[in-house]
């Protein structure tokens, strides 16, 4: 099975360095109980969009991240993180996109 990714590259806020990668260590426990399989956290240093964060959701198939999606909807824990830091976002959201591995 091709395994599949999810990504969300983020633009911090200035002087929210802190308060933003405190935010993504508790997102990623979330993420991997709710059933991400690994979650990464990379910096980009060139390219269109030098200096902001990628998080990537790692699921082993389309299958698994289409469980984690519909489940994500009504776990209580990441509906009650997502609201706290939506009322003093740290970050805006430049990017979203999925991936499949081919598999080659």
């Amino acid at each position: 099975m091709a395994m599949t990714s999810q990504v969300t590259t983020w633009r911090v806020n200035p002087g929210r360095g802190a308060d933003f990668l405190t935010g993504v260590a508790e997102a990623k426990k979330l993420h991997l109980k709710m059933g991400a399989d690994q979650v990464w956290v990379t910096q980009h240093v060139s390219g269109g969009n030098p200096g902001t964060i990628s998080y990537m959701l790692v699921f082993e198939s389309a299958e698994k991240w289409g469980k984690f999606a519909d489940a994500a909807s009504t776990n209580t824990e990441w509906l009650a993180f997502w609201a706290k830091v939506q009322q003093n976002p740290s970050a805006v959201i430049v990017d979203q996109s999925m991936y499949s591995d081919l598999g080659i």
